[in-house]
């Protein structure tokens, strides 16, 4: 009986210990998980701190949140928005964007590829200078013609006084002031997957380099590129710059064991643009005044861009590789008819000799690319009107 009493009292000596150390266990854990709740919460802002914070007006706040701007958590019981620090940052970011003329079409834009901000605000830029420019040039006009109006006796008098006289400037004489402005536009959109680095001396001396090889072309071979991106909505152009930027990187991430099957994705690809009525129409549109200009340029700068950042090597070798396998395919006797069918849908709008193959790959993937952007009829009206 004194044994059996002994190992009951164990067990139970045991027992209470278990349930001591789960209990204590247990409590410690929901004090951690109700401490994280309490912080949490009180990172969290009612949308009066909200105003404070951000300078704008309430029903400001709720607009942007009816646009999906920014989306704040809401209390289930009463319907109150609760705003994060990363909501505040966001408001805070589009009030200054906006302070500053810019659409939200273009914000929206900003907000989800911030990668595309340089260019919608050289966008701004450009469009404020104009109208600084027309403002004072109508201003000095408007001045002279006053002037030389004392007197105005009768509609037929002000209609032959106004006869000889333009208040409209021709915007046309602006374009050297945009110079330098295009040149980074023409820049950040050719290297946006490569020029975010830390910026050593060494490639401040590039950056400098690359920016006056830009300018020295800018209104000759790239100027019609430059307005070409200048034409493109905002939407067209993140999703461009977003499908440039992933193909760009998938690029870097090839390795030669990868080699065969891109090439391979290429062919199809290109079978696929061989085929399509549309795209072949583009593309020969496209081709002599945009392609191939930007193409050559990008080439000529490439020695630099070797030296500026240590990704365009990856991306340099491994699409001359697959361009390079590609071209030994094409001049194969298996890729023989593949290469007629080539030639014909490029006609002379490409030259299989002359060429690199570089462009091939361009082509391969021009229906992600931002000369598919436009309409045929708006390539044609774009042509027309800047040509």
């Amino acid at each position: 009986m004194l044994k059996y009493s002994q190992k009951f009292s164990s067990f139970y000596l045991k027992f209470y210990f278990f349930i001591d150390f789960y209990v204590r266990k247990t409590y410690t854990k929901c004090i951690k998980a109700y401490t994280r709740c309490t912080l949490w919460k009180e990172t969290l802002m009612r949308i009066q701190e909200v105003v404070k914070r951000t300078n704008l007006q309430k029903r400001t706040i709720y607009y942007y949140i009816k646009e999906k701007l920014v989306i704040p958590s809401t209390t289930l019981e009463n319907g109150y928005h609760d705003f994060s620090e990363e909501d505040v940052s966001r408001l805070i970011i589009i009030r200054k964007l906006r302070d500053a003329g810019l659409p939200l079409a273009d914000i929206r834009s900003i907000l989800s590829n911030p990668r595309t901000a340089p260019y919608y605000l050289h966008k701004q830029l450009h469009s404020l200078q104009t109208q600084l420019l027309t403002i004072e040039e109508t201003i000095k006009n408007l001045d002279t013609f006053s002037t030389s109006l004392t007197v105005c006796h009768s509609l037929d008098q002000l209609s032959k006084e106004l006869a000889h006289v333009e208040f409209k400037p021709d915007t046309h004489k602006y374009n050297a002031q945009y110079t330098s402005r295009d040149a980074r536009l023409i820049a950040r959109y050719l290297w946006q997957s490569f020029i975010e680095v830390p910026m050593t001396e060494y490639r401040q001396f590039l950056w400098q380099k690359i920016m006056q090889t830009t300018l020295e072309h800018i209104d000759t071979d790239l100027k019609v590129m430059t307005q070409y991106l200048q034409a493109l909505s905002p939407e067209q152009l993140d999703t461009a710059n977003v499908n440039q930027y992933l193909r760009n990187q998938k690029i870097i991430a090839l390795t030669p064991e990868d080699y065969p099957d891109y090439v391979e994705e290429l062919k199809k690809s290109l079978l696929l643009f061989a085929t399509d009525e549309t795209q072949k129409k583009k593309w020969q549109l496209v081709y002599r005044p945009l392609i191939l200009p930007t193409t050559l340029f990008a080439y000529t700068t490439s020695p630099l861009f070797l030296e500026f950042h240590p990704d365009y090597k990856k991306y340099y070798d491994n699409i001359h590789a697959c361009c390079m396998m590609l071209k030994d395919y094409l001049d194969s006797k298996e890729g023989e008819k593949f290469k007629q069918l080539l030639t014909s849908v490029f006609q002379e709008s490409y030259d299989f000799e002359e060429s690199g193959y570089g462009e091939l790959e361009i082509a391969a993937t021009f229906h992600y690319s931002v000369y598919n952007a436009m309409s045929i009829k708006e390539i044609e009206a774009f042509l027309a009107n800047n040509l």
